[in-house]
């Protein structure tokens, strides 16, 4: 087994080339499910693996989808920590906060602002249903299981989410929409 970083190391490249392909996206994935502070400190973790990995001599396997699998994972022993010490299984901060630490290339959709606008006057129990279903995926039969209810419980728990994430979310017009009405005169 050799040092990934001695010099000259073809294999230091590849994973500094992965790193930088990589990074943005683990801490999207971390910081949106752990807040900034734990988002960074578990994605180093992500990536110390990565370098465990290549200097392992199992380079082979590590691969995007593999850093992605090893964030999810140190994500959930993340939450497990917070349980077994007594803390809330998931922990949001204020979207305000998470904002200012995501890299800029996260910000370009222009209905996210309201998105999370809408997401951050909500309840944490409800937030974090409506991630866990819709952007992790977790179907209404998994997130009954693990939270202990039935799958009817469940798909109430959302409908109300739903119905408060409706009330707090304003459509606002495109910035080129904007433009356009202001050109013409209206608000």
């Amino acid at each position: 087994m050799t040092n990934i970083q001695e010099t000259g190391d073809p294999r230091k490249a590849e994973l500094e080339a992965l790193y930088r392909e990589m990074l943005p996206q683990v801490f999207r994935f971390t910081s949106a499910r752990l807040g900034p502070e734990d988002g960074r400190d578990v994605s180093s973790e992500v990536f110390h693996a990565a370098v465990v990995a290549f200097s392992d001599g199992r380079a082979g396997q590590v691969t995007p989808a593999w850093l992605m699998v090893v964030a999810k994972n140190k994500v959930i022993d993340r939450w497990r920590m917070a349980e077994r010490r007594g803390a809330i299984a998931l922990r949001f901060l204020p979207r305000a906060a998470d904002l200012a630490e995501f890299p800029h290339d996260w910000f370009d959709d222009s209905r996210r602002d309201a998105v999370l606008s809408a997401l951050g006057r909500m309840d944490t129990k409800e937030r974090s249903l409506l991630v866990l279903h819709y952007l992790d995926g977790i179907s209404t039969h998994d997130l009954a299981a693990q939270l202990d209810v039935s799958h009817s419980a469940i798909e109430s728990r959302l409908a109300r989410a739903r119905r408060k994430f409706r009330s707090f979310y304003e459509i606002e017009p495109a910035p080129r929409q904007r433009r356009a009405n202001k050109s013409r005169g209206q608000a």
